[in-house]
């Protein structure tokens, strides 16, 4: 019977000397398991890289790797990458393709979120989760043009001369002009001093700048944008002729 007390008392000693470590295990579980706001690479073909600002390669990436803000991304020849993003969206990016993650925040809780991507060369593909809050913002950036969405399926291509195409499958997309970043805003001149002119009319129609036209792209509308930022009105496509080895190969991830 001592014998058994003392054993019990043993094991209640070590079980006093090792609950904290335990609580505390058991909490960084926790939070592990629960932990949000992650952009994860959850496909990976081929070689794909990080790479710094003049496009010097930083290390190779990996199925499972997080990415985090401001991350610049190159796929190389024969290659493709899929990103898990915090709100459950996939975005997808094909061969020779170089993208920026400028932002992938995700308030659970409000359900908000600040999805900003910046293609700079390539193809994407973006399956995006549906919100309905008003502060909700995703957004696909390319040098002459914005692609904003709440819930939708399209993609957007960037070539070498700046010019871009988007063609959305489902949903609308709101496409508007957008200043090229390498375009640096100069310091307004101070003049000699001059008379402040009374009233006048305001001027007529005029040439819609880059920064003015938006267009509201529907299922199965293509928008172009030239090099100079002028883009055509939506027009429809066909489904069969669009259908090549990228379009397919979306089709099957999305199913």
């Amino acid at each position: 019977m001592r014998l058994f007390f003392k054993t019990a008392l043993a094991v209640m000693v070590i079980w006093l000397l090792l609950k904290p470590c335990l609580l505390q295990a058991q909490s960084k579980a926790v939070t592990i398991e629960t932990a949000g706001g992650h952009t994860v690479i959850t496909m990976l073909e081929g070689h794909v890289f990080l790479v710094k600002e003049d496009l010097t390669r930083i290390r190779s990436l990996a199925r499972g790797d997080y990415l985090k803000q401001n991350d610049r991304v190159q796929t190389e020849k024969k290659s493709r990458i899929e990103l898990k993003l915090p709100d459950e969206s996939y975005i997808r990016f094909d061969e020779m393709t170089i993208f920026v993650l400028k932002s992938a925040s995700f308030d659970q809780a409000q359900k908000q979120r600040d999805i900003d991507v910046t293609m700079i060369l390539g193809k994407l593909w973006a399956k995006v989760a549906k919100f309905l809050n008003k502060e909700d913002r995703f957004a696909v950036s390319a040098h002459t043009a914005v692609a904003g969405v709440r819930g939708t399926t399209y993609r957007m291509n960037v070539a070498p001369d700046n010019s871009a195409m988007v063609k959305v499958y489902d949903g609308e997309v709101e496409v508007r002009g957008r200043k090229p970043e390498t375009a640096a805003a100069q310091p307004p001149r101070l003049g000699e001093p001059s008379v402040i002119q009374g009233p006048r009319p305001i001027p007529g129609p005029h040439p819609v700048t880059m920064e003015e036209w938006t267009y509201i792209v529907g299922a199965m509308q293509q928008i172009n944008i030239q090099p100079d930022g002028t883009p055509s009105e939506p027009f429809r496509f066909s489904a069969e002729a669009d259908l090549d080895d990228w379009v397919r190969w979306n089709l099957d991830r999305d199913r």
